[in-house]
């Protein structure tokens, strides 16, 4: 379902701003309360349906189903009725006040995968009731709300964000049955996931990683994303046992990065909780210091022997599932022995006699980094050959490792210039 949010003349949209303490009266037009919140139930997409009000009536507050709603206008709310149950509110499972748990907050834009303030919101009469289709998180509707003798009017569609591309956050309120749902954050790469956490308060950054650790794999992949000190806040609320299954499904080189910023005394006990492959594979790395060939490089790569078809070393890039993507851009030749002949770009092979030898392109650069290579020295390598990769070696010059031009910048990159301003600020 899709919602025209062009302003109407008939009433059929409403703020929610305007309809805050608005006079509850019953069909004769007496005055019965005046209301005090909107209620909704959110779902994982589409416009929630108003379920009632909340109402003051004679002291106390009281719920006003949406069956009785006969006509919502500002300062004027008219009923079906003439009677109401005057029983307490009580909040049910799975119910949102919008004043109390949305307006004047912060929500999740997913389609521009970034942070807005509802600044107000917007209701519409649905063929089947009235429902929460809008946001209007402008500076100037904050203003004016606040402005005496205002009437506002709902703003014009091209200010407005459809709730269909929302997600708000739910840990605060106080009720059963809520939580953050994973879906929305499918829709976004893993950058723009960090950004959000990194953006948000603590709190808010717990919750999107809790709806996004229902997918393993993309939870490690935001972890990889995240700036050091953002990665240990929301480790060290993990157990060791957790921190481990994350390292574990975590790209090594950045995995290594982050045990090596968590406390002395953890690293021991998470690297004995790892998967044996994956720890040897951090204990290496951890070896090196974290700013030489050593510590940037990753251990898994592509590799093809002297004598390798280019069908077969094609195939091996098909079927490498713990390569990092960054590296599977390239084919690094080998002896038998292990030893480092040279880096083929994969475009090259693509574009060569399949039944040719790997060590038969004359595109084929010849030689990589030792592990102690510092920065300088493997930028100027990787300008030097216009590279996407390359291989690092050990003392006997077998390759061991490889580091991508994208580990590269980011460890060149300012730490100042790693700030992705317009997904960590608000509307």
């Amino acid at each position: 379902m899709s919602v025209d949010l062009r302003p109407t003349e008939s009433g059929t949209q409403q703020l929610l701003s305007q309809l805050i303490h608005s006079a509850v009266v019953n069909p004769a037009g007496d005055r019965l309360g005046r209301v005090q919140d909107v209620i909704v139930r959110l779902g994982d997409s589409g416009y929630p349906k108003v379920s009632g009000l909340k109402v003051r009536l004679g002291g106390r507050d009281v719920f006003v189903p949406e069956q009785m709603l006969a006509r919502l206008e500002p300062g004027r709310v008219q009923l079906h009725g003439q009677t109401l149950d005057v029983r307490r509110f009580e909040r049910r499972p799975g119910e949102v006040l919008l004043r109390e748990d949305v307006l004047d907050r912060r929500l999740i834009h997913v389609a521009a995968g970034r942070l807005v303030h509802a600044n107000d919101l917007v209701l519409a009469d649905l063929p089947d009731g009235w429902h929460l289709v809008a946001v209007d998180p402008s500076p100037r509707s904050l203003v004016q709300r606040f402005l005496p003798g205002q009437h506002r009017q709902v703003p014009p569609p091209e200010i407005l964000l459809d709730w269909s591309d929302i997600q708000p956050f739910v840990g605060h309120v106080p009720t059963a049955g809520l939580l953050m749902p994973l879906g929305p954050f499918k829709r976004l790469h893993p950058a723009q996931i960090a950004d959000l956490v990194e953006g948000a308060s603590h709190e808010q950054g717990e919750e999107i990683i809790e709806a996004v650790e229902a997918d393993p794999e993309l939870t490690a992949d935001v972890f990889e994303e995240l700036e050091p000190e953002h990665q240990v806040e929301f480790l060290e609320s993990r157990t060791d046992t957790e921190a481990a299954q994350l390292l574990a499904r975590m790209a090594p080189d950045d995995a290594a990065d982050l045990l090596n910023e968590l406390d002395q005394e953890r690293r021991a006990p998470v690297l004995e909780l790892m998967p044996q492959a994956e720890s040897q594979k951090l204990r290496g790395l951890l070896k090196h210091h974290p700013s030489t060939a050593g510590g940037m490089m990753s251990p898994d790569f592509v590799a093809a022997q002297r004598g390798t078809t280019l069908a077969d070393a094609l195939e091996r890039v098909r079927t490498a599932e713990d390569v990092p993507s960054t590296l599977l851009g390239s084919i690094f030749v080998t002896e038998a022995d292990g030893r480092l002949i040279g880096t083929l770009g994969i475009a090259d092979v693509i574009r060569g006699e399949p039944s040719k030898c790997v060590d038969e392109l004359p595109q084929v650069v010849a030689g990589g980094v030792p592990l102690d290579a510092d920065l300088e020295d493997v930028a100027l390598h990787m300008t030097d050959f216009n590279l996407v990769a390359v291989g690092v070696t050990d003392a006997e010059d077998r390759l061991i490792g490889a580091i991508s031009v994208d580990d590269l910048l980011e460890s060149l990159v300012p730490a100042e210039w790693r700030r992705r301003a317009e997904a960590s600020t608000s509307d």
